[in-house]
């Protein structure tokens, strides 16, 4: 039998105090290193200089008013035909609206078209009834058959003359998702 040496137990309050007495006395040493390299960045960054004279901002008032007035120049390309000194309706202030109400009635126009899809695909199924030999008996089964009827496929073609469409027309491709 081998003899084990125990030693006198510690008072239950000593390893409390123990761990206390130390997080006060001792910093953490991943505190410290972060503040001087904190310290170090701010040093390192370069404070900004006040300029003599500060960046012009403009607000859409400004844009608004210099539109009114007139002032201003262009620049347009000779021996272009049709190149004018009025602004192109693309330019105008509602191209943005124009733009998302173009994109509604793309969208629309293709859920429609991707509805009567579905649609034609439901239909397309036929009921028929077949023969099934198991175990060498002869069963007769009821089973759904797809076929590929006139309407599936102009309803598919339609779809694809759209996406040409929109493709011709200069619309973005998510506008057909």
């Amino acid at each position: 039998m081998r003899h084990v040496r125990r030693h006198a137990p510690l008072p239950p309050r000593f390893p409390l105090g123990v761990i206390l007495s130390l997080a006060v006395v001792v910093p953490a040493p991943w505190s410290s290193a972060a503040a001087a390299e904190k310290r170090e960045q701010e040093q390192k960054k370069p404070t900004p200089q006040p300029s003599s004279s500060p960046a012009p901002s403009y607000t859409d008032e400004d844009l608004k008013a210099a539109r009114r007035t007139g002032k201003g120049s262009f620049s347009r390309l000779e021996g272009q035909p049709g190149a004018s000194a009025s602004p192109s309706p693309e330019a105008s202030p509602s191209a943005e609206p124009d733009r998302a109400l173009a994109e509604k009635r793309w969208r629309a126009r293709f859920a429609e078209a991707r509805a009567r899809i579905a649609e034609a695909e439901a239909r397309s199924y036929e009921e028929r009834i077949e023969v099934v030999f198991v175990a060498g008996i002869p069963v007769q089964q009821k089973v759904r058959v797809k076929v590929e009827t006139e309407e599936l496929r102009q309803a598919r073609k339609a779809l694809d003359d759209l996406e040409e469409e929109l493709r011709r027309s200069g619309g973005l491709p998510g506008w057909a998702r």
